[in-house]
């Protein structure tokens, strides 16, 4: 993998490639990590990423949309990624913006990250508009209680209860009560 992707950049490209194992990760000294993704199995990527966090930015390449997806969901400090069909000229541009501390990310990925962002920013600025008696119904509500079991816990009707359901699903736009509990979680998270 070293000598096709050192073959890829080009002799003329100013970059310098170490191949290293897993387990001498910990000892060598880079500026850039490249983890080609192809090459690491599924149940050993994590614990390597995990491992990766505290070392120099980190890129991905020879890895699919959904896999991106994914991994960076689940491990934000991924700072590049590169599909098996990018160019030679964007891998470049991308470990040049790499090594000065930006991000390189493709396009339909950040604008995914984005959306995301923008919900539960939305999901935030919801909570703030529920009423002290909605917030602590929907904590409730988080905890697996019924609308009878809200409604003995505050002593007030189960008609009530119902009632602020309705208007804390309204102001968090949520359809349901599962989603409305999953924007406050992930609001506060």
């Amino acid at each position: 993998m070293g000598r096709l992707f050192h073959h890829f950049l080009g002799h003329g490209a100013e970059v310098r490639l170490q191949l290293c194992r897993p387990d001498e990760i910990d000892k060598a000294e880079t500026e850039l990590w490249i983890l080609d993704v192809g090459s690491v199995e599924l149940q050993q990527l994590s614990p390597l990423l995990e491992r990766l966090l505290t070392q120099a930015p980190l890129a991905l390449v020879n890895v699919s949309e959904t896999q991106a997806q994914q991994l960076v969901e689940k491990h934000p400090w991924i700072g590049g990624i590169f599909s098996s069909h990018a160019t030679r000229e964007q891998l470049l541009a991308g470990i040049g913006v790499l090594l000065k501390g930006g991000t390189w990310m493709p396009r339909a990925l950040m604008e995914h990250l984005l959306c995301q962002l923008r919900r539960l920013r939305e999901s935030a600025d919801a909570l703030s508009e529920l009423t002290q008696r909605e917030q602590q119904i929907l904590s409730l509500v988080g905890k697996g209680f019924s609308n009878a079991q809200i409604a003995e816990q505050l002593y007030v009707s189960p008609h009530t209860v119902k009632s602020h359901i309705h208007n804390l699903l309204g102001k968090l736009g949520a359809t349901n009560r599962a989603e409305a509990v999953f924007r406050l979680r992930a609001a506060l998270a």
